[in-house]
Order: C-alpha cells, then sequence, then structure tokens
C-alpha cells in the first residue's frame, strides 16, 4: 500500500512539469507515491470554452481515481492535482488533499459558472488539506474549506546571476497572446524603443505574433522586438540571466512562473498589475513599485519599463539581492521540508 495517490490532470505543460516535481518532492520527503494521468478522451472534442471545459476535465478526472483504484491497493490518501481534478471526485475511503493555483471562486466568475463553484465548495470542505501554490490562491479558497499548507513550486537560480547583463535587453513571455496581453506589450514597447534597447519574446513566433497584431489592427511592431518562438527552458533561462528587465502585460496571471523564474534569475521584474492569483506581484510592489503599471493602459506599462533602464548597477544590484532574498522560501529544499513536517503529517496523520 502506497503512502499516496497522486491524480495529475496535466492538461497544460506546466500542470505536468510542476507536478513531476511535486511527486519527485514528494518521495524525496519520505512517501511513497503512486502517479496516474487523466486522459481526456473522446471527450476532448466538447471543450469550447468554460464552465464545459471544466466538466469534460471533471469526469475524466473521475474516471482515472476509479481506474487507479481498481488498479492499486487502497492507498492512505489520494492528492487531486488542480481543483479541477477533484470536483466530481467519487465517494473514497481515504482522505483527500487538493492542489490548485487558484481556486474557482477566483478564476471563474460570473453566472455561467456558478455550478463550478458550488462543486468546488462541496470538493474543497470535504478535503482534509488544501495545498496552494501562493498566498495569492491561498487568500481567494472560499470560507468551510478544509486547511491550507501553501507548498510553491520550486525555482531554483538557472546560473551565475552575478554575471555580465545586457542593460539594452528586456524579455517577455506570451505563449497565449491575449490572455499574455502582446498588443499591449508591444504598444508599451513602442513608446520607449530607443537606440540600443531590445526586446525579445519568447513563446510566440514572428508569423504567429505579426498575425495576432494585425488582426487587432495593430501597427507593426518596432525593429527592435524580436519573437524568438519556442525554445528550451535552458535558452530561455539563460537569456534571463543575460537580461535587464522582465516584462510582464498579462491582464490577468494565474501564478506566473515565467515572472518567478525572472526574479530568480536576476533581471528586474516590469509588471501589469494583473488579476489573478498572481504570485509575483505583491513581490514586485514590494521591491521596486516604480516597475508595476499603475494600471493596464500601454503608456502606463511603458512608463514602468522606463523605469526599469533607467536604474544603475548599484540599484540593480540591491535589487537582484532583495529579489534572492524573498524567493528563499521557493527553493526545492524549502518545499520538501514543508511536504515532510505539515503537508505528509496532516494528510496522513491518524489514517
Amino acid at each position: 500500500m502506497s503512502d499516496l495517490l497522486v491524480l495529475s490532470l496535466g492538461t497544460t505543460h506546466g500542470l505536468r512539469v510542476a507536478d513531476s516535481m511535486l511527486i519527485a518532492m514528494l518521495r524525496e520527503a519520505g512517501a511513497s507515491v503512486d502517479a496516474f494521468s487523466v486522459k481526456i478522451g473522446a471527450t476532448d472534442r466538447l471543450r469550447r470554452g468554460y464552465p464545459v471545459n471544466d466538466l469534460v476535465e471533471a469526469i475524466a478526472s473521475r474516471r482515472a481515481v476509479n481506474a487507479a483504484l481498481e488498479k492499486q491497493p487502497c492507498p492512505r490518501a489520494v492528492l487531486f492535482s488542480t481543483t479541477t481534478a477533484a470536483l466530481l471526485a467519487p465517494p473514497i475511503r481515504v482522505p483527500y488533499a487538493v492542489r490548485l493555483d487558484s481556486p474557482a471562486a477566483l478564476n471563474r466568475r460570473g453566472v455561467l459558472n456558478a455550478p463550478v463553484r458550488v462543486l468546488e465548495r462541496r470538493s474543497l470542505a470535504g478535503a482534509r488539506l488544501l495545498i496552494p501554490l501562493g498566498a495569492a490562491g491561498a487568500a481567494a479558497i472560499p470560507p468551510g474549506s478544509a486547511a491550507t499548507e501553501v507548498v510553491p513550486v520550486p525555482i531554483e537560480p538557472s546560473g551565475d546571476v552575478d554575471g555580465v547583463r545586457d542593460t539594452d535587453l528586456a524579455v517577455a513571455y506570451t505563449p497565449d497572446p491575449k490572455a499574455k496581453g502582446l498588443a499591449r506589450l508591444c504598444a508599451a514597447w513602442a513608446q520607449v524603443a530607443d537606440g540600443a534597447r531590445r526586446l525579445e519574446v519568447f513563446g510566440i513566433t514572428n508569423d504567429a505574433a505579426l498575425a495576432f497584431l494585425a488582426r487587432r489592427k495593430m501597427p507593426q511592431p518596432p525593429p527592435s522586438i524580436t519573437f524568438r518562438g519556442f525554445v528550451s527552458i535552458e535558452d530561455f533561462r539563460a537569456t534571463l540571466r543575460r537580461a535587464q528587465c522582465f516584462v510582464s502585460a498579462a491582464r490577468w496571471e494565474d501564478y506566473g512562473q515565467a515572472p518567478l523564474e525572472a526574479l530568480r534569475d536576476g533581471a528586474l521584474l516590469v509588471t501589469a498589475p494583473s488579476d489573478g492569483p498572481y504570485e509575483a506581484l505583491a513581490i514586485a510592489r514590494d521591491l521596486d513599485p516604480r516597475m508595476v503599471a499603475q494600471d493596464l493602459e500601454a503608456f502606463s506599462l511603458a512608463a514602468a519599463i522606463s523605469a526599469a533602464f533607467e536604474r544603475d548597477d548599484p540599484a540593480r544590484t540591491a535589487y537582484r539581492q532583495r529579489a534572492a532574498a524573498r524567493l528563499e522560501p521557493y527553493r526545492w529544499q524549502h518545499a520538501v521540508t514543508a511536504l515532510r513536517t505539515r503537508v505528509l503529517p496532516a494528510l496522513l496523520g491518524d489514517v
């Protein structure tokens, strides 16, 4: 009998990476783990928007947990990765936990999503433990839910963050150009493009970016913007270690892994005041509020970008040192310790 059965929804690359890290950390913390992934199957074609997407994934997760419990001896506890995976979970004889970046109470608003919020309140109340990724997501968990233990996704430095910086280089990441505010980013950059300043945008190809901007009747982006497409995580993090700043223009940010990686790799964080459980936003405001745009207008983001480029070497060094201190709780060993000393005893105790 294993300690934990981890059910991974894994509908995005980010979720799959985070789940693989979680499983490795749980095992390092001393737990025996059986991991199962959800297969959406033929119903995948029904996914066209919310709340249908959530219900399709929840039904597939219910099938997956039933199949997993049939194949394996009953574990001491079940851990659902994402709140969606737990929405329609069948009755199980052991305690369960839910790991989530954001509850539906925060990211599934409106009348159409009301059934999802009702199902979520039931599943979160029935859990023994909730494991939000960050403080912003934890703050939005509805009243009456289970106890929480925040365990962030670990973010380690990718190399020497004190090396030579290209003080004219900014970086952005827009795999979803609408959600990540590509139009806003390009409009803001057009206002600050000056001399040798360059912006490298990852997560979208040049053709896809130009087509997206054309559909919105946006002008051609300045020649100082390069769309790098999809590269390896090693290449992306290496660019962060060279860059002066990372720019986030999103209207909504779920957890915000890339901004946290930028801070960890020594880039100054310039950001829009994105809604959502955006973990790096409070950190950015504490480090330097002048680099957080006042609103979602392009000229406000441009002012924040200018503030980053105006920092001198001593100011940048001090910023990096303070950012490193703020990110200390996001180290791998801190997460493993939290799992070993708080999460596993709470979830597996008295089973």
